[in-house]
Formats: structure tokens, sequence, C-alpha cells
């Protein structure tokens, strides 16, 4: 599964790099950086860092496109977008790095922190038509540093053979659940990942809830909302769900995968990844809907981005820049979706797949994960939190101790800004 909170979690010792060597830019070292290599001048070649086969083969037949309109061969590299920032960090001073590299949005802040990420300058003309949330996942420090390709977050899939309408509230979905739900006999009511504090976000806070809260646009990491009173209250809701037998505690989101592909699932949350299976194996009675109402307001899962970023070591930014619009251009996305089966970063590209259609409307209301380096010290304490949790811990108990966590470790890798 390639869905991107996997993404999230980096080395300790990548974070105290970053934390240390992030650099302290002026203004004329901004201007520097956003006017070097900008000729317009154009280059005899581009190079791109692509991620995967797939994409190797999507964009070797798109690019071919763009060199036929520029007469700019544009060079394809397959560098998954795991390695992507590490190995950017050793090529690219080197002369050997991309124009182009594709990240996921968390780690946006890590890539203009270690000086990799060139700042851009759009037209509204330009920005027309993005996810403004997308664009904004891609914005750090108020600077724009990369376009959306892909955008991704969970809905609520669900079995018409168990489930004859979508369910609106969450205690439709409970519901459902307590009738179907029958665990010896291999049928589940309703499955999410509850131990993992990627699915279980939209779970655990509500749509005014927040990891860390923003002030003036900013994370301020020193204020979380993690113990708030609405965030343990959901702990418990959670927990009262595994002691119901709702969620089995051992199941792996993977396990899940294939108890909902063979027909075992009524309500499963994920994303969608796996939706061109599922609509395989399951054909008419798959159901796809957005996450339901609870406590009076939508729930609000995390929203993934993925994107291009223009290299600070770019000896044609103008051109690269150039690529980069034509990438995720209207037309390029709508081909992207066709031949993908995935959700663009774009309002005004729509996919012709209905179950996918919902996804789109989900992804228009869902919240950006932080894309600060900070970000990267909540995962693991959370994970803890939430494993406490189904194992019959107090749910107070259990966010304390990962809030605390997430505090310390955020200290260590900042500690002049927390003296």
């Amino acid at each position: 599964m390639n869905h991107i909170y996997k993404l999230a979690i980096l080395a300790m010792t990548a974070l105290l790099i970053l934390a240390a060597c992030g650099p302290n830019r002026t203004q004329e070292d901004i201007d520097k950086a956003l006017n070097s290599d900008n000729s317009k001048t154009k280059p005899k070649q581009l190079t791109m860092w692509v991620d995967g086969d797939e994409q190797m083969a999507f964009y070797d037949k798109i690019t071919k496109d763009y060199t036929k309109k520029t007469g700019i061969k544009v060079r394809l590299l397959n560098v998954s977008q795991n390695d992507q920032l590490e190995n950017l960090s050793l090529d690219a001073p080197a002369g050997k790095g991309p124009d182009l590299f594709f990240l996921a949005h968390d780690n946006t802040g890590s890539a203009y922190l270690q000086g990799l990420a060139a700042e851009l300058d759009f037209t509204d003309e330009q920005l027309k038509g993005f996810n403004k949330q997308a664009l904004k996942a891609l914005n750090y420090d108020n600077k724009q540093l990369a376009l959306p390709s892909i955008v991704e977050s969970t809905a609520l899939l669900y079995n018409k053979k168990y489930v004859k309408t979508p369910p609106k509230t969450i205690e439709e979905v409970i519901s459902n659940a307590q009738k179907i739900n029958k665990p010896k006999e291999r049928q589940f009511g309703f499955l999410f990942a509850g131990r993992d504090p990627y699915f279980n976000y939209p779970f655990l806070f509500d749509s005014n809830d927040y990891v860390f809260k923003k002030v003036n646009g900013e994370y301020d990491v020193k204020h979380t909302g993690i113990v708030d009173e609405s965030v343990i209250k959901n702990g418990k809701r959670l927990q009262d769900w595994y002691n119901a037998g709702y969620i089995p505690k051992s199941a792996t989101h993977d396990i899940m995968i294939g108890l909902f592909r063979d027909g075992q699932v009524a309500q499963f949350v994920t994303g969608p990844w796996n939706l061109t299976e599922f609509q395989e194996t399951l054909g008419d009675d798959l159901g796809v809907t957005t996450l339901p109402i609870s406590n009076g307001a939508p729930m609000k899962p995390y929203l993934g981005v993925r994107g291009w970023y223009l290299s600070e070591y770019s000896h044609s930014k103008y051109w690269a820049k150039d690529l980069m619009l034509f990438l995720t251009s209207k037309d390029t996305l709508q081909k992207y979706t066709d031949a993908r089966n995935e959700i663009t970063g774009r309002l005004d590209v729509k996919s012709s797949n209905p179950n996918l259609k919902v996804f789109e409307e989900q992804a228009k209301h869902a919240e950006p994960m932080p894309n600060i380096p900070e970000m990267q010290q909540v995962w693991e304490p959370m994970a803890n939190a939430s494993t406490f949790i189904s194992d019959g811990q107090d749910p107070e108990t259990a966010l304390k101790a990962a809030d605390k966590d997430i505090q310390q470790n955020i200290e260590i890798i900042q500690p002049e800004e927390n003296q």
C-alpha cells in the first residue's frame, strides 16, 4: 500500500540534522534563490525523479508531449518517493540531482529547511483550479514550494449486501455494526485501523480539534490539543468500540483490506488505494460514501498531498517551473486520473468513476496533515497511545503520556527554541 502517512516516519537522526542545519535566510538570499538560474534560454534537457514504474510509464508519454511543445527533452529517473529527500540532500549539491522531484507534503518543511526546495511565485491565473487545501499543504512559512499532483483521504466503504443505504451519522454506523457484527463467523460490522494515528485521526479529533494549534496561519508546536476534553471523550468512545468487539485488536489495515475484499465486512474506513480491486471483487455490492457526522459535524480525515517540487540546485529554474505547470495542468491531470484512478490536486479535474468521485468530495473536506518537521514526532507516541487505549488503559492517561512524549521529542530537536 502506498498511502501517504507511511512516508511520515523519518529517522530521528535526520530530524536532528534538519533542526540544526535549517538555513537562516535573509531577503537577499531569498531573492537570489528565486532569480538564480532563471534564464529563459532553453536547456537541452530537464531531469525529473519519478516515483515507481507506473508513474514512469505515464510520464514517459506525457513528457514526450512537452518535448514536442518546447523542444526540451525530459529525462526520467525512477527514484522511490520514500528515498527522494535523502538522495536529494546528497546528490543535488554534487550536481547530480533533478530539476523536479516528487514528495509527500509532510516533507515540505524538511525540504525547505534543508535548502533543497526552491520558493515559487505563481500568478492567480496559474493557481486557478487547484484545491486550495492542497496548495496550503505544500506551503511552508508562507512560501509556496510545490504544486499538487495527487491528493488522498479516507472515506467510508460499505457492502450493500449488509448495508442498504449509506450511513449519515456515526450512530448509524454503530447501529449497523451492532446488527451485523459476528466475529466468530468472520463477519464484521465496522472496521478501521484504530491503532493507527493516520486512520483514527477523524475518530479522535472532532472538526475543531487539532494536533498543533494554528496561530496566524502557522503551527504553534508548543500548543497541542491532544489532551483536550473532546479528544479524551472520543478516546473513550474508541475504547468502547474495542470492548464491544467491533474492531479486532490484532487485525492490521492490510488484513482488513482482505476481509472487505472477500465480502466479510459491512463498513470499512480506508483510502482509494484498493478501489479497483474492490470494484472487481464486490461489483455492484460496493458502496462508497463520505465519513459520517460525529458530535454534530462532518468528520474530517487527514488530507495527504503529493506534488512536484523545484530543486534549489536546478540550473534551469524558469523551464523547470514551466514543466511543473505542464505536469499539473488540467489536461495532464485529467489524463492522470483517467489512467491511474487516483484523485488529483485540481478541483476542475473530475473522475468518471462514481466511487472515486466520493473520495474527490471527501478531499474537499479533509484536514491537511501538518507539514512541519515536528509532525514526525507525533506518529509513534500517538500509535502507542492508541494501542494502550485498545488494550484497556484509561484514554486520558494514554493521551497525556503521548502528549508528554511529543513535547519532549520536540524539545530535543529544537532545544534553543524551547528554553
